[in-house]
């Protein structure tokens, strides 16, 4: 394992366990590109925490776009996530356009702005994290995506996405973020003032409630599209499954989305991917 593999690998534990797990699933030959693609997603995503104004968040993007796109005249090499994805995406023939649209998404998280509606919100979704499971189904596969891939990856990755912005609303509203798309406030007559509160009020939790079972509905559609796909792309969406976890949770009485919680353990969550992977391994064959 080279110094950047190592790097992507202990970097995709730390920040993205659940994807971590999931590349354990995957063939030897694959894990090192799939945990260069999940280090990229991570790096890209955390850049919001990482400054405190828009404009260096700005130029870390353009770096990336930069270093990506082959602009960048730097030693780009020298960062290890770089060098990784670099490799991958010469080793697989990955097209490089969804990477440049997925940082392009990104600048949005450096601003106060609010998400205007909920096609705008799965937008968004699908191009930073739709395109990652799509990418990663690349790499197993050896070969582009059919409509039936990239179906079941459009609606888990949207899945994935909602799902862990409703785990984060207090966060974001430290940030000043609202991912909360302003049509839905309206149509429950709430103000975006209320994301903000200590405790949630009924107009809140009649929110959190639809926009999880926006999400709901993804996995369950993304769940129908596995059935009779190749087997070989089915570590990709081991991840997408393990908001499972995060439904059970947000279905207890008192529990409260403007909270951050710390969510399953780690041996709930590698035993909740060894029953999916069984699961989806048999959904495959019908």
């Amino acid at each position: 394992m080279s110094q950047a593999d190592s790097y992507c690998n202990d970097f995709v534990k730390r920040f993205s366990y659940d994807r971590y797990l999931s590349a354990l699933y995957a063939p030897d030959e694959a894990r090192a590109s799939l945990l260069a693609l999940y280090a990229f997603a991570c790096e890209i995503a955390r850049i919001r925490e990482l400054v405190n104004e828009p404009m260096p968040g700005e130029i870390r993007l353009q770096w990336w776009h930069d270093a990506l796109s082959g602009t960048n005249h730097g030693d780009v090499m020298q960062n290890p996530v770089a060098q990784a994805i670099l490799e991958t995406i010469e080793r697989h023939k990955l097209p490089r356009e969804p990477f440049l649209n997925l940082i392009s998404a990104r600048r949005f998280d450096l601003y106060s702005d609010p998400m205007p509606t909920l096609n705008d919100l799965e937008g968004y979704c699908g191009e930073t994290s739709s395109v990652v499971v799509l990418l990663a189904c690349m790499i197993l596969s050896g070969k582009p995506a059919d409509r039936q891939v990239s179906d079941a990856c459009g609606h888990g990755g949207v899945a994935y996405a909602l799902s862990g912005l409703m785990q984060t609303l207090a966060l974001q509203a430290s940030r000043q973020q609202q991912f909360i798309p302003d049509e839905i406030l309206k149509r429950h007559d709430v103000h975006a003032s209320s994301l903000r509160a200590k405790v949630s009020d009924n107009g809140v939790k009649a929110i959190f409630k639809a926009m999880v079972a926006v999400s709901q509905k993804h996995l369950g559609d993304c769940e129908t599209g596995l059935k009779g796909i190749d087997p070989t792309v089915l570590p990709a969406f081991l991840p997408v499954f393990q908001v499972e976890l995060f439904f059970k949770e947000a279905e207890k009485d008192g529990y409260e989305p403007l909270h951050m919680t710390g969510g399953a353990s780690h041996m709930q969550r590698m035993w909740h991917m060894w029953r999916t992977s069984r699961r989806l391994a048999k959904l495959s064959r019908t």
